[in-house]
């Protein structure tokens, strides 16, 4: 019994040390991700970027991302947390055990990545921005080439210059959307795996107390 319980001590230590390890590094990796930015936006990047793209969908990619990444910080937090003993996730899991021992693991699994598949979700979405900004843009390409009716070389230039807003809505939009699912996806799998521990040091902590 007292092999068991330290056992099941160490194991939800070690799930709390990895939480916060993984907290510290998004906190690290935020910083450097905010430095960017503002070198960015220094530097002119940020106003280029939103000349490329007058549909605004890149800059809305940008902000989910944003939102998302601030939730994974939070996450992260909560995970930490809740690996310690007397966690509000722990005292569920044991009132479902109570309850309904076969339910309960289910149970578990719904407080520790339920939240996920939503995220998981709006990180998908932004390569489907992504996508929607390439269509967007050939549409405008498009669109350019249906009202080019004249042969001079002023209409020339203003149907090549419409094209190339086109050309550039497509592929910033789709460049952003794959760098911002790339940024997610690597936030998100990390706090799967953090969650899998802390299910699993509840899961070897209950019997231990029960």
């Amino acid at each position: 019994m007292n092999t068991h319980s330290r056992l099941s001590t160490d194991g939800w230590q070690d799930a709390e040390t990895a939480a916060l390890r993984i907290f510290f590094a998004w906190t690290l990796a935020l910083g450097v991700l905010l430095f960017g930015a503002v070198w960015a936006w220094r530097r002119g990047w940020w106003g280029r970027l939103v000349d490329s793209d007058p549909s605004g969908i890149s800059a809305g990619i940008v902000v989910l991302t944003l939102v998302i990444t601030l939730w994974c910080g939070l996450r992260a937090r909560r995970l930490s947390r809740e690996c310690r003993p007397g966690s509000p996730w722990r005292t569920a899991f044991g009132s479902s055990l109570a309850r309904n021992a076969e339910q309960a693991p289910q149970r578990l699994g719904d407080m520790t990545h339920g939240p996920h598949e939503t995220a998981w979700w709006f990180a998908g979405t932004t390569i489907k921005l992504g996508l929607l900004g390439t269509v967007v843009g050939f549409i405008v390409m498009i669109g350019q080439l249906d009202l080019a009716k004249g042969t001079d070389t002023a209409q020339i230039q203003a149907l090549l210059a419409q094209m190339t807003l086109g050309m550039g809505i497509a592929l910033v939009t789709t460049l952003v959307g794959l760098l911002a699912n790339l940024l997610l996806g690597i936030q998100l799998l990390l706090l799967d795996r953090l969650a899998d521990r802390v299910a699993g040091a509840i899961l070897d902590t209950e019997p231990a107390s029960a």
